[in-house]
This record gives C-alpha cells, sequence and structure tokens, in this order.
C-alpha cells in the first residue's frame, strides 16, 4: 500500500497526504467535537496519547488549537479521516523532535477505538516515514512508543525501514506532554 505522495493540492484540499483507505488532513473547527468525542476523552485511547490522561472538551479545543495544523503543511498534527466517508478515526502526523538532533521528525498516530484492529496504524505510519524520507529529505526519524502498547509496537516493527529500539527512556517531555516510552528509530534501510 504505497501513499499518494502527490503534492496537496493534488489530493484535495487540506490533505497533507493519503492512503488507500485514509487521508491525512488539516483539521477544521468542526472536527474538535470529534476528535473530542473519539479520541481526546476516552480513557482506553488516551491512556497511550498525551501524559495518558482524557481531556475536557475546553481542554481539547485548546490543545488542538495550539498543536494541530490548521494549514495543510506536510508537518504538524493532523486529521486522520476514513478516505470514503471522511469520517474522523483519528490524529497523526510529523512532528519537530530535538531529542536527537534539532531536524529531526517524530511520526505518530491515534485512533479512536472503533478504527483498532484493522491494519491501519501500519498504514499510516509507513505513510508518514515515506513522506519525511522521500518528499522532506530527513535522514532519520523518530517514534514514541509506550512498552506496554503491544499493537503500536507491531505497527512500527512492519516498517519497510530499519527499526532500532532503545530501552525505556524519559523522552522528550515536550508540549504534548509524552508519556514514558520506548523509542523506536527509522532510518532508511541499506542494501
Amino acid at each position: 500500500m504505497k501513499p499518494d505522495l502527490q503534492s496537496p493540492s493534488a489530493l484535495g484540499q487540506g490533505v497533507v497526504l493519503a492512503t488507500p483507505r485514509m487521508v491525512l488532513r488539516a483539521v477544521v473547527e468542526r472536527d474538535i467535537l470529534q476528535l473530542h468525542r473519539k479520541v481526546f476523552s476516552v480513557p482506553d485511547v488516551m491512556i497511550w496519547a498525551f501524559g495518558g490522561e482524557v481531556l475536557s472538551f475546553a481542554e481539547t479545543e485548546r490543545f488542538i488549537h495550539a498543536r494541530f495544523n490548521f494549514d495543510a503543511a506536510p508537518t504538524g498534527l493532523c486529521v486522520l479521516a476514513d478516505r470514503a466517508s471522511d469520517e474522523v478515526i483519528g490524529l497523526a502526523g510529523l512532528t519537530p523532535c530535538h531529542a536527537l538532533a534539532d531536524d529531526d521528525l517524530e511520526f505518530g498516530f491515534v485512533f479512536s477505538r472503533d478504527a483498532w484492529g484493522r491494519g491501519l496504524a501500519t498504514e499510516i505510519g509507513r505513510a508518514q516515514i515515506a513522506l519525511g524520507f522521500e518528499q522532506l529529505g530527513r535522514t532519520r526519524m523518530l517514534a514514541l512508543v509506550s512498552t506496554q502498547n503491544a499493537a503500536s509496537i507491531r505497527a512500527l516493527e512492519k516498517s519497510p525501514y530499519a527499526m532500532r529500539f532503545g530501552g525505556d527512556t524519559a523522552g522528550p517531555q515536550s508540549a504534548a506532554g509524552l508519556r514514558r516510552g520506548r523509542r523506536g528509530l527509522a532510518t532508511p534501510a541499506r542494501p
């Protein structure tokens, strides 16, 4: 499943990238309530993201306005939507990460509970890595995942790129409030 790495304008207004089943697109105001209901207010989802705590609607709104991409830039957190229906199914994005170097990007994804178990994490993870390496010219990308999140670890291990996992680290305590986890480092595979 190769991602569509055309220019965002060729994909549609606000779309950063597309996979066979999803689009990663800029957030619009009407997405905030859906993201809150499906992600930010759900304990089973939030245990794996942004410090592990659910957010009130006001906190969700502030978080999204401060950290999400409203302009379809290639970096920043964006809405993940079903490609056929445009239903919000989660969030993903490439964000600046200064854990190892000033120009690294962290890739990540958070899905609503109803989107789990369908291979979507592997699909968007591969697409984000391809975007970072092929279009943005990065030589290394990072991912953080909880050591207890076996599903996300499996999704990262399916990457066509070399993955190296470090031990438990405190990780960057970034504005996103990432919790203690395992760091995955993706580098282009060598022949």
